[in-house]
């Protein structure tokens, strides 16, 4: 179960200015993560390497994979699976495109765990 934010109005705002193959940090409810555009798709991951804890958003893409800007890690924007023979992962969040805006999901909290 998600709890769908907006981040951007299409409507609103006009098109997107961020090339192809761009990073951003976005900050969602204190938690930065790391957007990606990828032609007309958008892919949400940690904005922090699990290797050294450098900003993946100042990093860059190559081909589907974001590269970490301290070791050159990689790490595939889809499923958020480290390169070969890193044996790490980065956490993935989905992204939807509906009615002119683009959607992050962020897991919803289990009941148990807001007392």
């Amino acid at each position: 179960m998600f709890r769908w934010i907006e981040i951007y109005n299409f409507g609103k705002h006009g098109l997107e200015v961020h090339p192809d193959g761009s990073l951003r940090v976005i900050d969602i409810d204190g938690k930065k993560l790391c957007l990606i555009r990828r032609g007309a798709a958008y892919f949400a991951l940690d904005n922090k390497c699990p290797h050294a804890g450098a900003s993946l958003g100042q990093g860059w893409c190559e081909e589907n994979y974001l590269v970490c800007p301290i070791h050159r890690f990689k790490y595939d924007i889809i499923t958020g699976k480290g390169g070969v023979g890193q044996g790490d992962f980065i956490n993935t969040y989905p992204v939807k495109l509906e009615n002119n805006k683009l959607w992050i999901g962020l897991k919803k909290n289990a009941w148990w765990q807001i007392w």
